[in-house]
């Protein structure tokens, strides 16, 4: 089934070997990276030859799925189980440290049974690419949310492999920048079998550069199971605080937000305080651990009185110290643990919004029915996020005054029956693709 469809021309082949030089010659500082990463976390370095193409063979017929990092591989759980659950083997490559540990955690069953496999996803050398596909011989690779590798995705052509694009989107600032002078990078789409888009306005973008095959599917994020034990932990810690003190979380925060964000927590506690009204509790939530420290100590010399999750609760998320009586929140420094922090929230602000990174995913709050904001830049999530303003269940702020105005202004009524409506209207992106892949013959 391969559409054999790139690279095409010789503007794409003369791209393709400049781009191999480029990476040739780059080839000590990408070690060099790995290495320093490395020191930090070990897991950059294990198994080092499966960059490279190397490490020992997967059985043949695998179906290859890529989720470079911690959040593409939670994005890809329910559909890597359906795949699981239909005794398909997979296997899963990853680029960072995070998301091969996360596939560790997540699909630790699966890979006791040997029904699934992991491996570092080669880098862009066409021997290590080659080698890849050559080696584990899979049925067909599927890649999720937007993931363009020129030499990746030739080498896939080359050997025949079909390729698959799932949960595929082309956000706004990407299609801006493609389709700009000879389209080089969206040309790649022309590689892919079948794009499987999250909405018709990213199926127009990719249909734009000539990909082939396009249907929707959604996305997979409204479909991903929320641990109980984590709503149990939030809801037993939210008793313990003064029902009467709204709880504002910032989830997925990046350090250039901070100067930005924790001002308007000052200016809302000091209002409060004002007017004689119960103190907001706030809880922050850094989107990177590497960024855990320096937002703590920014915390702290704000005079911000914050619990760290860390140190003042068990594993099980248990306080295991008495509740401070002037604390002015808690500091979220651990990984894998948002959606306790979501349901301790009356409302919540997704980070990297203030800073022209396009935001993160809204969804996770809106499954817990929490009112969501987000700064001017949302060009990462357009989907679902332009459905939800539309719908009501978004709030989009350009300024953090606006911001602070809107969590003042603050009732904690929250309309429930509108984002439950909306989260209902958007499901199903599992079956969908699996119903995808069954109509072009690609599983049975």
């Amino acid at each position: 089934m391969a559409v054999m469809g790139y690279p095409k021309g010789a503007i794409n082949r003369l791209a393709l070997l400049i781009w191999q030089l480029i990476w040739h010659a780059l080839l000590p500082v990408l070690l060099f990276y790995v290495w320093k990463r490395s020191r930090k976390e070990p897991l950059y370095i294990e198994n080092l030859t499966q960059r490279f193409g190397g490490g020992a063979a997967v059985p043949a017929g695998a179906i290859w799925v890529h989720a470079v990092s911690l959040g593409e591989v939670r994005a890809a759980r329910p559909l890597i189980e359906a795949l699981l659950a239909r005794g398909e083997r997979i296997l899963l490559t990853n680029m960072t440290a995070a998301g091969r540990k996360e596939s560790r955690a997540l699909f630790a069953d699966a890979i006791k049974a040997r029904q699934m496999h992991l491996c570092w996803t080669p880098i862009e050398l066409f021997w290590a690419t080659g080698r890849f596909f050559k080696k584990h011989q899979p049925k067909f690779g599927i890649i999720l949310e937007i993931e363009l590798w020129p030499q990746l995705m030739a080498s896939a052509n080359r050997t025949g492999i079909p390729m698959v694009m799932a949960q595929a989107q082309y956000p706004d600032k990407s299609f801006a920048r493609d389709r700009g002078g000879l389209q080089l990078r969206g040309q790649i789409v022309t590689g892919f079998d079948l794009i499987l888009a999250k909405s018709e306005r990213h199926a127009k973008r990719f249909a734009h550069f000539g990909a082939r095959d396009i249907r929707l599917m959604g996305d997979l994020r409204f479909e991903l199971p929320i641990p109980p034990a984590h709503l149990s932990a939030g809801a037993t810690f939210r008793r313990m605080i003064d029902a009467n003190r709204p709880v504002f979380c910032l989830a997925s925060t990046a350090p250039d937000e901070d100067d930005l964000l924790i001002p308007v927590l000052q200016d809302l506690r000091q209002a409060a305080i004002a007017t004689g009204r119960p103190k907001p509790f706030f809880v922050y939530v850094p989107r990177h651990p590497k960024d855990f420290a320096a937002t703590a100590a920014k915390l702290q010399a704000a005079g911000l009185q914050m619990l760290h999750r860390s140190r003042d609760f068990d594993h099980d998320l248990a306080l295991n110290r008495p509740l401070p009586d002037d604390l002015d929140g808690l500091f979220g420094d651990s990984l894998g643990e948002i959606n306790f922090y979501f349901a301790l929230a009356d409302a919540v602000f997704i980070g990297d919004s203030f800073n022209d990174e396009g935001s993160h995913n809204i969804i996770e709050p809106l499954r817990l029915s929490k009112p969501v904001l987000v700064g001017p830049s949302i060009w990462g999530i357009e989907y679902p996020a332009l459905e939800a303003l539309e719908a009501g269940v978004l709030t989009k702020v350009e300024t953090v005054q606006q911001m602070q105005a809107h969590w003042l202004a603050f009732d904690g009524q929250e309309d429930r029956a509108r984002i439950e409506r909306f989260m209902a209207q958007h499901g199903g992106a599992t079956a969908k693709a699996i119903g995808h892949l069954q109509d072009v013959g690609l599983i049975s």
